[in-house]
């Protein structure tokens, strides 16, 4: 019996295998392969462990958030020991650390490897020190793959015009795909609301100006990530307040996590603060955002980059309309006009325009907006498009 081909998926959380890789990890498994997972435990690491062909192998020595060579040099020498043992055909590395060290480890035993440039991240978008550094090691390990994937065509550009890869060894993935039968259709419904001069609602951020004397119904503005800086939370709320002053009937909400650790954080005291001052409405964090996005009318990201924005995608497949920065990985996901708009990057009174723009629109025109998105992701971003193209790489690779 010949040996099953041997694939491993290194990352730096459980939580981006469960939550971006599962389907494709299941699907492999299905189609013989035997699957290795080399990542930190954390609270979905048990989500996934015991899954029949599947070995999960815990990295002790992994740390994301530290500049230390000392640190790196440990994860290193684990990522070597494990690949050692494990003599993968194929390694698939996700995220900074995991694409520099582990590839450099992956040449060491001679073992193929591909990195997947998720996004480009706060150390290419602020800290030149960072950068240049991330530079001088991406150019050493990358040429060490067999390819490299990229999940939008500006990061893909930033690679290979700064001679980090040859752009014949680079590949562009649609994203990490999209269950669309899990973010079902939830199309624009016109519902009518109270009277301008009536409460709009019991939630912060619900409250329509005095005296705005629209009869327009309330729409509701969901913005989906990590409560950092580069997601444009800032100037979501500063739209908010600048719409509120307008006597738009609005909602304005914020889901998502506190990343605490990151240098572009912000902290919660603010959030309550923006809450308290009737801002926005925070909604907390879940691991289940669909019911969110089922009643809000319109996704928002003013993210500075991204590498494809989940988020976006997953509004769009339930038939919402986007609104987003005119960015790498945003402007992938929109057609201006079409499924949503774009707003120029860091600019609040522009972002709060295009909100305007869509709530005064007709609502046979928001509906049809949110159609048009739904049928993007099923023609181009789907989970069954993307492990589709990961079964056939495979082929090719192995």
């Amino acid at each position: 019996m010949p040996t099953k081909p041997r694939i491993a998926f290194v990352a730096n959380t459980s939580w981006g295998i469960y939550k971006f890789r599962l389907y494709l990890i299941k699907k492999l498994i299905a189609e013989g392969y035997s699957i290795f997972v080399l990542a930190p435990r954390d609270k979905y690491t048990s989500l996934f462990e015991e899954l029949p062909g599947l070995t999960y192998i815990e990295l002790i020595k992994f740390r994301g958030k530290s500049l230390s060579p000392f640190h790196d040099l440990q994860l290193f020498r684990e990522l070597l020991h494990h690949y050692r043992q494990i003599r993968p055909s194929l390694i698939f590395h996700y995220t900074i650390k995991a694409n520099i060290f582990g590839s450099l480890a992956a040449s060491r035993i001679k073992s193929p490897s591909v990195s997947v440039i998720t996004g480009l991240g706060y150390t290419f978008s602020t800290n030149k020190l960072l950068r240049t550094i991330a530079k001088t090691l991406y150019r050493r390990a990358l040429k060490k793959n067999r390819e490299v994937w990229f999940l939008n065509s500006d990061d893909q550009s930033v690679f290979v015009n700064e001679r980090l890869i040859k752009k014949e060894n680079t590949f562009l993935l649609p994203g990490e795909g999209v269950d669309v039968e899990a973010f079902y259709p939830s199309p624009y419904e016109p519902v009518a609301g109270p009277k301008a001069d009536s409460p709009a609602g019991s939630s912060a951020g619900s409250q329509p100006a005095p005296g705005s004397g629209s009869n327009s119904d309330p729409v509701t503005f969901l913005l989906i990530g990590r409560m950092i800086r580069h997601k444009g939370i800032f100037e979501f709320i500063h739209a908010a307040e600048s719409l509120r002053s307008r006597g738009l009937r609005a909602n304005f909400q914020l889901l998502g996590f506190f990343d605490e650790d990151n240098p572009v954080a912000i902290s919660r005291q603010q959030v309550e603060e923006w809450s308290r001052q009737g801002s926005i409405a925070y909604l907390g964090q879940t691991d289940n955002v669909a019911p969110f996005i089922a009643k809000a009318d319109c996704i928002v990201l003013p993210s500075y980059r991204e590498g494809m924005p989940l988020s976006l995608l997953e509004g769009a497949s339930m038939c919402k309309a986007l609104i987003a920065s005119d960015t790498p990985g945003c402007r992938e996901v929109i057609s201006n006009g079409v499924n949503g708009y774009l707003t120029r990057n860091k600019n609040a009174k522009d972002l709060a325009d295009k909100m305007e723009k869509y709530y005064r629109l007709p609502p046979e025109e928001k509906r049809q907006m949110g159609l048009e998105g739904r049928k993007k992701v099923i023609a181009s971003f789907t989970r069954e498009i993307v492990t589709g193209i990961y079964l056939e790489k495979l082929k090719a690779l192995i």
